[in-house]
C-alpha cells in the first residue's frame, strides 16, 4: 500500500469535512474525495510528496473549487437561456387590457350622450380620423359647423367621462382615463 493511500485512509474524515465546507451535497463529497485520492496517487507516481496530509487537503480544496466553478458556469449558461428577449411578450398585460376596455366603455357611453349630428361629426373626426373638410362634405354641412360640433363633442365627452370616474379618483387617474399626458413633478 502506498504512503499517500495510507495517509488518505487515516485522514478520510478530515478531507470530507474540508470538502463539506464548500456546501456540496453528500454524493458530491464522496465523488470529490475519490477524485482527490486518484489525483494524489497519480501525483505520487511523478514526484515525491513530502507532506501527504497537507497535499491531500490541498487537492480536495482545488477539486471542490473547480466543481463549484463548473456549476456556477452552468447556472450562468442556464440563466442566459432565460433572457428577457426570449420570454417577453409584446402583448399588453391583463391589467392594461382590462383598463383599456373600461376606458373604451366610458368613452362610448360619453359619445352616446352627444346629440345625433354632433355624435356623427365627433366619431368621424376622432374615431375615423377624417378632416374637417371631409366631414363637411360627407354630412353636407359647413366647416365651421364641423368645428363647433368637434369642440362641443370634446367638452361634453370630457365631462361625461369624468362623471364615469369614481369620486375618489386622483387627477392622474382621471387624466389616464381621458388619455391625457400629465407632467411629472
Amino acid at each position: 500500500m502506498s504512503r499517500i493511500l495510507r495517509v488518505f485512509l487515516a485522514n478520510k474524515g478530515l478531507i470530507a469535512s474540508v470538502v463539506r465546507r464548500y456546501s456540496l451535497y453528500q454524493l458530491d463529497v464522496a465523488d470529490i474525495t475519490q477524485e482527490t485520492i486518484l489525483r494524489a496517487l497519480e501525483a505520487e507516481k511523478r514526484t515525491e510528496i513530502r507532506e501527504p496530509r497537507r497535499f491531500l487537503v490541498g487537492i480536495a480544496k482545488n477539486v471542490a473549487r473547480t466543481e463549484l466553478q463548473r456549476r456556477s458556469k452552468m447556472t450562468l449558461e442556464v440563466l442566459d437561456d432565460f433572457s428577457a428577449e426570449t420570454y417577453v411578450s409584446d402583448e399588453p398585460s391583463v391589467d392594461d387590457v382590462v383598463d383599456g376596455r373600461h376606458r373604451m366603455r366610458v368613452f362610448w357611453r360619453a359619445v352616446a350622450t352627444l346629440p345625433p349630428q354632433c355624435q356623427k361629426v365627433f366619431v368621424l373626426k376622432h374615431v375615423h380620423g377624417a378632416s374637417h373638410k371631409e366631414i363637411a362634405d360627407k354630412l353636407d354641412i359647413a366647416v365651421s359647423t364641423v368645428e363647433k360640433h368637434v369642440a362641443l363633442g370634446l367638452r361634453r365627452c370630457r365631462e361625461e367621462m369624468l362623471k364615469g370616474l369614481s369620486t375618489d379618483a386622483d387627477p392622474a387617474e382621471e387624466a389616464s382615463i381621458l388619455g391625457i399626458e400629465t407632467a411629472k413633478r
